[in-house]
């Protein structure tokens, strides 16, 4: 069973990172609607009463609509729209205040269709606005997750330094101790 990242900051990007490594292994996470259902709990969204086929190749469509308006693929934007917005007509999770803490919540259970509506408003909101532009790729070898880069001047690298950022900076290390290794010693006359 794979595992989910959220490594994002941004729903709608955690949803799109279902799908890893996507220009070499296409790890696929959503491969049943009982994944889906997991997917709905991890990212905190709430309980989804009932997963089918059908629901999860409406949730994959979202998915790759969103990716691919975030990355810009101008020959599949005007479809990728028009699932954008079929998949917010419907209504959206519904969020409640909890007593006496003041945190949100989202109600326990859901439908696909407000999940993907969710989910589709949330990618609305970040593509219509400024922080469209902060969306990056992750600069891991095979890491393709989309994140938002909220650091003050905005370079980020990784979607997680923890993860991604220490794999990078550790090969370097150890390809700097390699050739360290390898060149010869200045000999002395």
């Amino acid at each position: 069973m794979w595992e989910f990242p959220f490594r994002s900051d941004r729903l709608c990007l955690d949803f799109v990172s279902t799908l890893g490594s996507r220009r070499s292994l296409e790890l696929e996470r959503l491969r049943a609607p009982s994944d889906l259902q997991r997917w709905v709990r991890q990212a905190g969204i709430g309980e989804l009463q009932t997963a089918s086929k059908s629901g999860l190749g409406r949730a994959l469509e979202l998915r790759e609509a969103v990716y691919t308006l975030v990355t810009g693929n101008a020959q599949q934007q005007p479809s990728a729209i028009a699932t954008l917005n079929h998949a917010a007509l419907h209504p959206p999770l519904v969020a409640q205040l909890e007593a006496p803490a003041h945190k949100s919540k989202w109600l326990p259970t859901a439908d696909v269709g407000q999940v993907l509506s969710t989910i589709a408003r949330d990618a609305i909101d970040l593509l219509s606005g400024p922080l469209r532009t902060r969306v990056k790729e992750c600069a891991g070898a095979d890491c393709t997750i989309l994140f938002l880069d909220t650091s003050r001047p905005g370079t980020r690298r990784w979607c997680a330094m923890e993860v991604c950022g220490n794999q990078v900076k550790s090969a370097s290390l150890r390809a700097k101790r390699k050739a360290a290794r390898v060149t010869p010693a200045p000999q002395s006359t």
